[in-house]
This record gives structure tokens, C-alpha cells and sequence, in this order.
């Protein structure tokens, strides 16, 4: 990682979205050895966070409002019907975010598949959101 390389607050929890449709959104987020909220988490098997794959999930989520929806909606996570982590994350995979997305009304129903590069599905989630901003669609 170059030494210039600037860490956000809040975190950046993907770094590209690679699609986008009416029924979903896909993004990725490299996990580097250097990222500060690895260090110690855990020292003798550092992964990326569960709590931060989720993050990514809610950045994803962001993403596909602001592009499907208008840039004047928000989404605010109101339930999680089921979250599995199923195998690690670790330094220096990229981290692929799917999410296939349902408009209920104001809200969105949000199944989310995360999976490492090499194929390694790594969580599985199903959320809520309510949408507000800009009106109903």
C-alpha cells in the first residue's frame, strides 16, 4: 500500500460499485494488511470485522438508493431478519457485495451476499430498510 494512503472516518467500506440494476447493486471492497481496525482484531488471526462486513452491506445499500432511487433518499436500516457469517475475510482479499434489492412501498427488502474473489461466500444477509427523502416513489 502506498505510504501516502489515507485512512476515512467513517470507514470506507467498499471501494467500487460494479453494477447496478432496478433489482440490485454489486460492489467490492479491498481488505488492506495495513487498515488500522485490523490491528488486533484478532492478533494471531487477523479478519475483516463481521461488523464491518455489514457496513459494506449498508455502504452497497447507499450506493444503489442514491443511483436507483434519487440522491435525496436516505435508507435507514430498521431490522435484520438474519445475518450468517460463514468464513473469513482476510487481509488482501476483495471483499464482493451483492445485493438483490425488492422496493416494498418506503421500504426495501435486502438480500445480501458477500463473497471473497476467490469465491468463498462469506456472509449472508437479509435486511430492511426504510426509505425517506424526495417522496414516495
Amino acid at each position: 500500500m502506498p505510504e501516502n494512503r489515507k485512512f476515512s472516518v467513517p470507514l470506507e467500506a467498499i471501494d467500487e460499485i460494479v453494477r447496478v440494476s432496478e433489482s440490485g447493486i454489486t460492489a467490492t471492497k479491498m481488505i488492506h494488511t495495513e487498515e488500522p481496525y485490523l490491528e488486533g482484531h484478532y492478533p494471531d488471526f487477523t479478519i475483516y470485522p463481521g461488523v464491518f462486513i455489514m457496513e459494506s452491506v449498508n455502504q452497497t445499500v447507499d450506493a444503489y438508493v442514491a443511483r436507483v432511487l434519487g440522491a435525496d433518499r436516505i435508507a435507514d436500516l430498521v431490522a435484520v431478519m438474519s445475518a450468517r457469517f460463514t468464513s473469513p475475510v482476510l487481509p488482501g482479499d476483495t471483499l464482493q457485495v451483492s445485493c438483490q434489492v425488492a422496493v416494498q412501498g418506503d421500504d426495501l427488502a435486502v438480500e445480501a451476499n458477500c463473497r471473497t474473489a476467490a469465491g468463498a461466500a462469506a456472509a449472508r444477509l437479509k435486511l430492511m430498510y426504510r426509505i425517506t427523502g424526495g417522496g414516495t416513489r
